[in-house]
């Protein structure tokens, strides 16, 4: 039988999370080059590891889920998550969860950029929710 030490695996694990960070590097670099050019890949690696803490700790699991959660901090601050709209949104009834909820804030920032006159509701339906009114 294999035995796996708990040391180990959390060897394992890190070297998987850096393979994971790696690979939001090269995204953020894609996806938002403007914002990343100035950072050197250490530096970028250490913010991705960062949020990535800061995600997990506010419910986000997925990768997509952390790969949205870092590029709305390079995006919009480190801290966009404490913004009071941000709050508000987050604990808007009518979602089942964060990630879903981060996904459409996500969507909805992006649609924006491209079309200002874009709606959130339009957004929260495309995802299959309805807006209730607090």
């Amino acid at each position: 039988m294999l035995y796996i030490s708990k040391e180990q695996m959390a060897r394992a694990d890190a070297k998987a999370r850096i393979r994971f960070h790696k690979k939001v590097r090269g995204y953020v670099r894609e996806k938002l080059p403007k914002t990343t050019a100035h950072y050197p890949d250490s530096k970028l690696l250490a913010y991705i590891g960062k949020q990535d803490k800061v995600a997990v700790a506010h419910g986000i699991k997925s990768e997509k889920g952390i790969i949205n959660w870092v590029c709305l901090a390079l995006s919009y601050g480190e801290n966009f998550y404490q913004k009071k709209q941000t709050q508000d949104f987050f604990n808007m009834p009518g979602t089942p969860d964060v990630e879903t909820r981060l996904s459409i804030l996500t969507d909805y920032l992006s649609a924006k950029q491209n079309n200002p006159e874009v709606s959130m509701a339009s957004i929260i339906a495309v995802h299959g929710y309805p807006r209730t009114e607090a």
